[in-house]
């Protein structure tokens, strides 16, 4: 039988060591494992961490703004019912209806399509659907523009957007899919006030 000592156990690759540890655990030999552990964790401890690269100004705005996105939505949710089932219910015989999770996955602010495509810089917003109308609070940075020039949309149908502008007003050169938008558009140059005028789309479309 081998006497592993810690000089021939350090001169071991990785591998090797890890199938003498499996070896030693098989017939139970605690001392051996105990050893083979011990280089093991001694290797981890030694190797470099990987060290999160640092979030760029754009990148660290988006995050921060997707959040504070979400916290709005969240306190819309617990202010008006704004569940998929009942939108659905209070939809039903709309044809192609299609409820809007009010928040992504990780419960932030959705990616709108004009980011994802590379349109904009920023485009991350939260919604609601109820029937045919759709009301939306978002942030809209344009490519190589400075964070301090993004803007907060608020869009919702003609009904219930007093005095907004159209898509290719508030949002000059967008996709040729979105100009053909019905909703029109409020701009803000701070998210609370932003918030309200959401708040109060809200109003009117869950009344």
């Amino acid at each position: 039988m081998v006497d592993w000592s810690d000089e021939k156990l350090a001169a071991l690759a990785d591998k090797d060591l890890k199938t003498l540890l499996a070896n030693a655990e098989r017939k139970s030999a605690t001392d051996l494992v105990a050893k083979c552990t011990a280089e093991l964790e001694k290797r981890d401890a030694a190797k470099p961490r990987k060290t999160a690269k640092p979030r760029t100004e754009l990148k660290e705005f988006e995050h921060t703004v997707a959040g504070e996105l979400a916290a709005v939505g969240k306190e819309m949710a617990d202010k008006y019912d704004l569940s998929e089932e009942t939108a659905k219910t209070k939809s039903a015989g709309i044809k192609g209806f299609r409820s809007h999770k009010l928040l992504d996955a990780q419960g932030h602010a959705k990616l709108g399509g004009s980011q994802r495509d590379g349109t904009v810089a920023v485009d991350r917003y939260i919604s609601y659907r109820l029937g045919n109308d759709i009301v939306t609070l978002g942030v809209w940075l344009l490519k190589d523009a400075g964070v301090e020039s993004r803007e907060f949309h608020v869009s919702g149908p003609a009904a219930i957007i007093e005095g907004g502008k159209s898509f290719s007003e508030a949002r000059p050169g967008i996709s040729e899919k979105d100009l053909k938008e019905t909703r029109l558009i409020l701009s803000f140059n701070d998210l609370p006030s932003a918030a309200a005028a959401f708040d109060a789309a809200l109003a009117k479309i869950t009344a």
